[in-house]
């Protein structure tokens, strides 16, 4: 997005604040200073700031973990690789630069060979993960159903969210939702004027007025459930309030029970909720924060078939079907090179997989090679994005491919 669509944008969206008060919407207890930063933290010169001060501007919920860390073992090595693109090849330190990268993380055969951070971040800095929470989604989904709290992805989620079942939502599956096919209409730009998602993302995110699900209710019908795949926020959404409907408690001690404290992960992590502590509940779709390191475990469990500091934490069988893509074609996602599964993005002729946020958020997975990388980034949102994903992913493969010396 352009400089002038952005000022457009926003501006729009400052509209769609007052129009929200008009029509009763109930504002929470935010000022107008925190509501502008929140409607800014998108433009060019914040966004690296924004991505790692969430707990400063937002209510959040906290994912406890506990008081032993798992190790992970370091044999540290320059990048003397290089990759691909444009018909360019690139040093491997290029992508640093060239796709605004934040932080770095290459694991290989279980080993740390290179950590780097920029832009005054450190191995403390929570980052913001965008809509890689979406994986992390798909992961609290594996849990429910391991625990029993769950039946089966196959189960409609009428069952858990009742209130849901004469909204365009009715009828559908779990798995509908976990492969963005649940067939609702949702145009998931919240900067597209007058969209949905529009008014979801300035109620619930920049004000904290609304629950980011109510909208869900107002859904209309576009496709046949489990048709058309249609990326949508709300979806991911959805699946988290099922989950919480399902385990009986806040998905940020689930996930804190589940994963973050038998993992050994070295950092609390946090979701960014909607409303005030009490009333909000975690923005499952794009709000989850943690530290460099304890994504590359999370990378690291994935890789090892669910397995994370001596346990098995999620089912062998769930990572497997998890990440095995059922939208093949890249046509259809319109992301190159990339499929769908369980709100994880398969990458196609391969058996790599990631988890991808906006603003140029990775976790690579390439079972192949053993390698998880992570990259956290400042990226641009809007036409631009395209290049650097596509930069990056290249990168991805030639670090896949890499040879330690």
């Amino acid at each position: 997005m352009n400089k002038s669509a952005l000022r457009l944008s926003i501006a729009v969206t400052a509209a769609c604040l007052a129009s929200f008060v008009a029509m009763g919407f109930a504002r929470a207890e935010t000022s107008k200073t925190i509501e502008n930063y929140r409607l800014h933290m998108f433009d060019g010169p914040f966004r690296s700031l924004a991505n790692r001060t969430i707990q400063l501007m937002f209510d959040t919920a906290r994912v406890d973990n506990g008081p032993v860390r798992s190790v992970l073992p370091e044999t540290k090595a320059g990048l003397d690789f290089r990759y691909q693109f444009k018909g360019i090849q690139h040093p491997a330190e290029d992508v640093l630069e060239d796709t605004d990268a934040d932080a770095l993380l290459i694991i290989k055969d279980g080993r740390i060979v290179y950590e780097r951070y920029l832009n005054r971040a450190d191995a403390t800095t929570h980052f913001n993960s965008y809509s890689m929470a979406k994986s992390f989604n798909s992961i609290l989904v594996g849990l429910a159903i391991a625990d029993g709290h769950i039946r089966s992805v196959l189960d409609p989620i009428e069952k858990y969210v009742p209130e849901l079942k004469n909204s365009g939502y009715g009828g559908t599956t779990i798995k509908d939702l976990l492969e963005m096919r649940s067939g609702v209409e949702w145009n998931d730009n919240f900067f597209a004027e007058g969209s949905t998602a529009r008014k979801a993302h300035v109620a619930a995110w920049v004000e904290g007025s609304a629950r980011y699900t109510d909208f869900a209710a107002s859904a209309k019908r576009a496709h046949p459930p489990g048709t058309v795949f249609n990326y949508d926020t709300m979806d991911a959404a959805v699946v988290g309030l099922i989950v919480e409907r399902a385990v009986k408690m806040a998905i940020s001690r689930y996930l804190s029970d589940r994963l973050w404290k038998p993992a050994g992960m070295e950092a609390y992590a946090f979701y960014v909720i909607d409303g005030p502590p009490g009333i909000g509940r975690e923005f499952s779709g794009g709000g989850f924060n943690a530290v460099l390191r304890d994504y590359g475990r999370v990378g690291l469990m994935m890789l090892n078939g669910g397995r994370a500091n001596g346990r098995q934490i999620l089912p062998a069988s769930y990572v497997a079907e998890s990440t095995a893509a059922s939208t093949t074609s890249d046509a259809e996602t319109k992301e190159a090179h990339l499929g769908y599964a369980y709100f994880w993005w398969p990458v196609l002729n391969s058996r790599a997989y990631i988890a991808l946020g906006g603003e140029d958020q990775f976790i690579y997975v390439d079972p192949a090679s053993k390698t998880v990388v992570v990259k956290m980034s400042h990226g641009p949102v809007g036409p631009d994005a395209e290049a650097q994903e596509q930069e990056t992913l290249s990168f991805l493969d030639a670090a896949s491919r890499w040879k330690l010396r």
